[in-house]
Order: structure tokens, then sequence, then C-alpha cells
């Protein structure tokens, strides 16, 4: 996305002074003229990679989950409840 933003310059900042005497900036007249586009044309074989790959990634850790499953079977998974509490509060559950 290209986005073109004339600003103000310096040179067209007019000083005045107020009836205090003191000096105050204010803005002279100024036509802008912004043009803002959007292209999507080249994004879009981007966007399609990116989302091959998401589809790529499994949902399931399944190495972690035979891991898991044997230690579970064998007798020797041994659950943490404080761990287990703590990882539900971070997690939001």
């Amino acid at each position: 996305m290209q986005i073109n933003v004339n600003q103000i310059s310096s040179s067209e900042i007019e000083l005045e002074k107020s009836s205090n005497g003191k000096a105050s900036a204010q803005a002279a007249p100024v036509t802008v003229n912004v043009e803002d586009r959007a292209s999507l044309k080249n994004d879009v074989a981007g966007v399609s990679s990116l989302k091959q790959q998401a589809l790529a990634i499994p949902d399931v850790r399944q190495a972690k989950v035979d891991a898991l499953k044997q230690q579970i079977q064998s007798g020797q998974y041994k659950a943490d409840p404080a761990e287990t509490a703590k990882a539900m509060r971070e997690n939001g559950i």
C-alpha cells in the first residue's frame, strides 16, 4: 500500500503578533493534494503462499501426543496439579 501525504513545510508558516505582543505561528492557506492508493495484485501470491504454509502445519503435535500416550500406558506419566493449574491460568482456561 502506498500513501503519499504532503506536509506543510516550515516555509509555509507565517508568524503574526497577537494582541499581547507575542509571536504565534499560524499555517498559511495551503492546497494539499493527497492521493491514497492500495494495490493487492502483488500480494496475492504472498497470501497464497502463507495460506499453504499454515495449512501444512499439523493441528496436533503428533510426536508429543504419542510420547504422552506411551507414558500414560506404562504408568510413567505423573501429572503435577500445581503445574496444570498454572498452565490453565496462563492460557485463560
